[in-house]
């Protein structure tokens, strides 16, 4: 009987200590749900420092034979990108791609112009150009923001949650032209946001997805120019939401030699073009043909500023690509630079979830975010005695 009794304790014992296992296991789990799939790549050893070689062909992965594919033709060859005359990379491209009228229309109009990345700001009527940072206001974290001319309620939900004015921040938003094609004359709205708000930074190209990669690059040309010790930079969507607080006490606590090549955010290794026509990332097999490099998810992430000058050197060695966080990974890959994880930045964030402060209070950016929810859940996530 009391053998008996004691395999009934040691089975109740075991079975609780399963539990606990278990319910570990499906907390990690349900936390990691969201992160990318793949083996993260090894991130940046503390002490390296960005590096560009001659032939870019070894680390763009391009050491086996030579794919046809126009990009990989162009890369393998590529000196670098014409500064002037930049119009003849894409007239090229539509000669020597044999099918490259059945490309979709906003794929065409990008490889036409992709090599030209010199653009003038558009300027309102009325007020100068977005100033320049100040030797005595030197900001530790720019809030970078792409949005679009039309977007003007998430620009104001930003300005009114987490890039409300915080020491040691500064807010931007990155736009094209506002006159857009077939849309609405918008320079009325933006040349009275520009002089209300003064945190406009506008290009006269045409503001569309594919065109992303040009406010990075053209915002890097500014940094260069008129902030150039800038400690890190948020590049985030109109659409993302940031706790700022949260985002902030982590690159304080950085390791100084980590932050130097600073490259965070949700990191996609091993992913793959998307071959079915008519998706939003579709890439065709005659203009690439390989895996995608390591690269932070372009919802939102944040690179160190001192990075600023090299990666438009590396941009102006890696060909042109149409999807802005892919291309951002192959500039860094180029540089010998690798994307560090972190598990507080989710760029596919469940709407379900969009008014949860409490699975928001322990991240650092979601993305997608309504500007109502951004607005709510500002509100909510502040709330004095918020108990999770």
């Amino acid at each position: 009987m009391r053998c008996r009794k004691c395999q009934l304790c040691l089975s109740a014992l075991l079975t609780l200590l399963g539990l606990k296992v278990y319910i570990e296991w499906t907390s990690e789990s349900w936390l990691k749900k969201a992160e990318p799939r793949g083996a993260l790549p090894s991130p940046t050893p503390p002490n390296a420092e960005p590096t560009l070689p001659t032939n870019l062909s070894a680390r763009l992965g391009q050491t086996g034979p030579l794919s046809s594919a126009y990009w990989n033709q162009q890369q393998r060859q590529l000196g670098v990108l014409p500064s002037t005359d930049c119009q003849t990379w894409g007239t090229a491209a539509a000669s020597e791609i044999s099918d490259f009228i059945l490309y979709p229309q906003a794929l065409r109009r990008f490889l036409l112009s992709a090599a030209c990345r010199s653009f003038p700001l558009w300027l309102p009527a009325e007020g100068g150009p977005v100033a320049s940072c100040s030797d005595k206001d030197v900001p530790y974290l720019l809030l970078a923001v792409k949005s679009e001319p039309g977007h003007f309620a998430a620009r104001q939900a930003v300005r009114e949650t987490w890039g409300s004015p915080v020491a040691g921040t500064r807010l931007l938003f990155l736009l094209g032209s506002p006159l857009g094609m077939g849309g609405p004359d918008l320079r009325s709205l933006v040349t009275w946001e520009s002089r209300r708000y003064g945190d406009l930074l506008l290009w006269d190209f045409l503001d569309v997805p594919y065109n992303r990669t040009l406010k990075d690059l053209l915002l890097l040309t500014w940094l260069s120019h008129h902030c150039p010790d800038v400690g890190f930079v948020l590049q985030a969507q109109d659409d993302a939401f940031v706790h700022t607080p949260a985002l902030l006490q982590h690159l304080q606590a950085l390791p100084p030699a980590w932050a130097r090549s600073l490259y965070l955010g949700e990191v996609f290794t091993q992913a793959k073009p998307l071959r079915k026509p008519g998706g939003p990332f579709y890439v065709p097999k005659t203009f690439f043909e390989g895996d995608y490099p390591a690269y932070a998810s372009g919802g939102g992430y944040v690179i160190s500023g001192r990075l600023a000058p090299w990666l438009l050197q590396a941009a102006a060695r890696v060909a042109p690509f149409p999807f802005d966080d892919v291309y951002t990974g192959f500039c860094f890959r180029a540089l010998g630079l690798a994307p560090r994880a972190h598990p507080g930045f989710l760029t596919a964030w469940p709407a379900e979830r969009t008014r949860d402060p409490c699975a928001v209070r322990g991240l650092l950016l979601v993305h997608p975010v309504s500007p109502q929810d951004t607005i709510w859940l500002w509100r909510h996530l502040w709330v004095p005695g918020l108990r999770c």
